[in-house]
């Protein structure tokens, strides 16, 4: 059987010594926080990072460190937030924060390895994202694997001057499985 953590190009684990300091580091690669639709108006801290990815007995988040299966190296993070095993469904977060990581298909497949857990192993049946409207290649990773535009939140990001819409994604188990075969 495929591990659950595993995929073709990136496999997820916890955060690792060292992992919070990169994250650090790498918040302020060009791209990563004007793409985020949350507010981001002060630098974390190697401490703030490590603190998302504590409490590892909480049920309603699962966050993982994605690596290459390659070298082993760190590529960004992936999270399942709010879950709600009642309503079995979550919302994703992913940041691959190295601008020469993106556009190789580890996004892809991190969303394919976190979709493979959040579907087969925790048994939801729905997973929910949010997007800026200009996140082009985010918004592609996103229909590779099988997410549908459900709704706009219009005009709900303020960048450049200007006003975005703010798209709203999900996918169903049923879809998803269906891509798989």
């Amino acid at each position: 059987m495929k591990d659950v953590v595993q995929g073709q190009l990136v496999h997820l684990t916890e955060m690792r010594d060292g992992d919070a300091e990169w994250l650090q580091d790498t918040q302020w690669e060009p791209g990563l926080l004007r793409n985020l639709s949350a507010d981001a108006f002060h630098p974390w801290t190697a401490a703030e990072y490590a603190e998302l990815a504590a409490e590892p007995d909480r049920d309603d988040k699962f966050f993982f460190m994605v690596r290459a299966n390659a070298d082993d190296g760190l590529l960004g993070w992936v999270i399942l937030d709010d879950v709600q095993f009642k309503n079995r469904r979550a919302d994703l977060g992913i940041a691959l924060p190295v601008a020469s990581d993106r556009g190789q298909g580890f996004g892809t497949d991190t969303l394919d390895t976190i979709l493979s857990f959040a579907f087969n192993e925790l048994g939801l049946h729905k997973v929910t994202l949010n997007v800026n409207a200009n996140n082009f290649p985010a918004i592609h990773a996103y229909a590779a694997v099988g997410f549908v535009r459900e709704g706009i939140n219009r005009e709900a990001v303020f960048q450049d001057g200007q006003w975005l819409d703010l798209y709203q994604y999900g996918i169903l188990v049923d879809e998803w499985r269906q891509r798989q075969q």
